[in-house]
């Protein structure tokens, strides 16, 4: 007498459903297939690799991107800060409405430095997020220069929100900054 032959028919039955209820070699057949199945779904489940989010690796990939700006910006290159955000970012600059698109970036970065504004130096006091999104808050300070001159220091507050636009590429979705000096009478 098999396993098989002590399982009851009515159970087997309604596991089998529309293969028929025959006890025998079409049970032991069906039930061999139903346990190989079983075992692939398993094996699948195992393979499937679960990646988990390293924030630490994406402050280093941002903090890369963060001296890439800064170089840009003290050297005057207001298209390749520009091309630090992704097409659609948007970048709130105080006292000024809010700008869309790479091109008006490049345009009010532009602007900034037209102006005198140099020697901008950032420092990351948070990060956090996830594999899509990653926020930045931190501080910044620069100075405007009149021909070579310092006329002006300013320090203030900024918040990135970073996306990761492929493996390890993190660009600017939104940025917003504030100064810290009072606002003047």
């Amino acid at each position: 007498m098999s396993a098989f032959d002590r399982v009851p028919g009515f159970f087997v039955c309604g596991m089998i459903g529309r293969f028929g209820c025959q006890k025998g070699k079409n049970m032991s057949k069906i039930l061999n297939n139903t346990f190989s199945i079983f075992l692939i779904f398993l094996f699948i489940i195992s393979c499937e690799t679960n990646t988990t989010f390293d924030i630490d690796k994406a402050r280093s990939h941002i903090a890369q991107q963060n001296k890439k700006y800064m170089k840009f910006y003290n050297n005057g290159d207001a298209s390749g800060v520009a091309d630090l955000h992704v097409d659609d970012a948007i970048v709130m600059p105080p006292n000024i409405d809010l700008v869309k698109g790479k091109d008006a970036i490049n345009k009010v970065i532009s602007d900034e430095i037209s102006a005198g504004a140099t020697d901008l130096v950032f420092t990351t006091l948070d990060m956090y997020g996830n594999e899509d999104y990653v926020t930045e808050v931190g501080r910044y300070s620069l100075n405007v220069k009149d021909n070579g001159k310092i006329v002006m220091n300013d320090s203030g507050k900024y918040i990135v929100l970073w996306k990761q636009v492929s493996k390890n590429n993190w660009l600017m979705k939104a940025d917003i900054w504030n100064s810290d000096l009072p606002i003047k009478q």
